[in-house]
C-alpha cells in the first residue's frame, strides 16, 4: 500500500514565522497599506490587517529584509481571512529575492523554516 506525504488540509507545509519588518502592499485596484511586523513562509505572508479592505485579488508585496538596501518584491494572490488578517500566496518572485527570503528564515528561525532542509539534514544524520 502506497503512503501518501500529504499533510491534512488545516496544516502548511511551510509554516510562517514573525518577522518585524517594515511591508508595503499595494493592490492592482489602486488600495495600499503599510506595516511593521509580518508572518512569512518562503510560500507567502499573514498580512496582520483585519479590515475587510478593497484589496483586489492579486497584489504585490514589498518588503524590507535586513542586510538589503533594496526592498524585496513579490507579486501575491490575495484573500481576506476575516480576524487572521490577509493571506498572500506568493505567484511571481525573483530568484534572487526568494533566496534571500529564505536565507533570512534560516537566519532568524534556523532549519525549520525551510522543511526540506531539516529532513534532508535529520537523513544524512542517519547516514552517519
Amino acid at each position: 500500500m502506497a503512503t501518501s506525504s500529504r499533510k491534512s488540509a488545516g496544516t502548511r507545509r511551510y509554516p510562517r514565522f514573525h518577522l518585524d519588518v517594515d511591508w508595503f502592499v499595494k493592490s492592482n485596484g489602486g488600495c495600499s497599506t503599510l506595516g511593521r511586523g509580518i508572518e512569512l513562509s518562503v510560500r507567502g505572508a499573514l498580512l496582520p490587517v483585519t479590515c475587510t479592505s478593497p484589496f483586489t485579488e492579486h497584489v504585490t508585496l514589498y518588503l524590507s529584509l535586513p542586510l538589503r538596501q533594496k526592498m524585496l518584491e513579490a507579486r501575491c494572490s490575495a484573500s481576506n481571512h476575516g480576524h487572521r488578517g490577509w493571506v498572500l500566496h506568493f505567484e511571481e518572485i525573483s530568484p534572487e529575492d526568494l533566496q534571500l527570503l529564505g536565507h533570512t528564515l534560516v537566519t532568524e528561525f534556523g532549519v525549520a523554516a525551510l522543511p526540506n532542509l531539516e529532513r534532508r539534514a535529520e537523513q544524512s544524520l542517519e547516514l552517519i
